[in-house]
Order: C-alpha cells, then structure tokens, then sequence
C-alpha cells in the first residue's frame, strides 16, 4: 500500500519531543542550513557539494517543499521548543529500488550534533512514522566512515542491511551502508514513545478569534494617552 505522505506530514507536525517540535519546511529554514553548509564536517559525508552561495540552498529547499506540497515526500523542520531556533530537517521519502520501503534522512545544524539532540529527533521521528502512518519499513545510508550517523541509527532501532553504490549529485559513486527496521521489529521493541502529540483541530478556542472594532479604538486611544499624545 502506497504511503500517504500528506497524511504524514500533517501528523508529524503535530508532534514534540522534550526539546523539540516538528513544523512545516520554509524558505527561511535555507539560511541557517546554509550556514551548517560552512562546516566542512557537515558536507562530508552527503551526496551534494558545499554551496558556495546561499541562493543554492534557497533552491534546495523550495524543491524538498513542492515535493513535499505534492505528496511524493514528508518533510519537515525540528526547532528548540522554547526558542524556535531552527535544529533539522527530517525527511521521509519513497526509497529508490525497493516499492513500499520508506528511506529517511536528516541534515541537523553542527551547534546540536552533542547532547543526544539527533537521538531525541531521530527516535521520535521512527516512532511516530510507525504510530503514525501505514510504512511497513524504514530504511537509512550513510557512509560507513560516518561513525555517529551509523552509530545513531543502530540506537534508533536500525540494524545494518545491504552495503549500496548511489551516485552523487557531481557523479562520483558512493558506497552506503543502508539500515533498516520493519514495523514487527519496532512493534516487539516498542517501549515509551519518544513523542508526544499536539491536540487535534477542532477544539474551542481559548482567545478570542477576533476583536471587536469598539474595543480596537479603545485600546488605541489608551495607547495614545499613554504615549502623552
């Protein structure tokens, strides 16, 4: 059965975890990926090339959000909870040669690569796929020289699958270390959710939704006494 991405975008920005919660991808999510970009360690291991400008990001990301507005991927962004400041970009996509296997992936910015914050992000986002959605698998890659994305897959409840070549975007190929986890495998090792859910819309407002314009003039000419005009 086919993913329903919509759906699953629409859910996974309902979710948060202790530090962090999920919301829709923007353009202005492209500055600070491309600020991560500057460190050379971030570039290392994916399969597209430092940008030299930001414009390049700008266009990365408004490709990811029109797949994303299409259904063909979910994608969203993980901010701190209490600030806004942007953290990640999750995605989950149709994997390439294997009908009905989901493939996930994550850029995070270098300032949260400690302090367990790719665990937190990486675990939640599993759990919720699963509780979420119908994926019957999920799949990642990285380089086997990526020590920590294969470390955090293995803790996210990955094991290690099939070692692929991808061609990168300059060309070049790439050996990738997939791994994978089925929804029996997550269903038997299933402890506590990493995530917890917003409330569904539809509930009673606890604001108003607008003002009414006698109480606007009110407070605008309070306002102006209080500024002495």
């Amino acid at each position: 059965m086919p993913t329903d991405f919509l759906h699953l975008t629409e859910q996974l920005e309902r979710i948060h975890t202790g530090r962090l919660a999920l919301r829709q991808v923007a353009l202005s999510d492209a500055w600070p990926l491309y600020q991560a970009t500057r460190n050379p360690l971030f570039n290392r291991h994916l399969l597209w090339s430092q940008p030299e400008e930001d414009r390049q990001v700008l266009e990365r990301i408004d490709a990811i959000m029109e797949a994303s507005r299409k259904g063909r991927l979910s994608a969203v962004s993980a901010v701190v909870k209490l600030t806004g400041e942007w953290v990640s970009l999750f995605r989950f996509q149709p994997h390439a040669l294997r009908p009905g296997t989901v493939e996930m992936g994550v850029w995070t910015h270098d300032r949260y690569w400690h302090g367990r914050v790719s665990f937190e992000l990486g675990r939640a986002c599993v759990d919720a796929a699963f509780a979420l959605s119908g994926i019957a698998k999920l799949v990642g890659a990285a380089s086997l020289h990526n020590k920590s994305s294969c470390r955090l897959m293995e803790m996210c409840g990955l094991s290690p699958a099939e070692l692929v070549y991808r061609q990168s975007e300059t060309g070049s190929e790439v050996e990738l270390q997939e791994y994978e986890i089925t929804r029996e495998a997550w269903t038997a090792n299933r402890t506590k959710p990493m995530f917890q859910t917003c409330p569904e819309r539809g509930g009673t407002p606890t604001l108003p939704v607008s003002t009414p314009v006698r109480e606007v003039r009110l407070t605008t000419l309070a306002l102006r006494g209080m500024a002495g005009e």
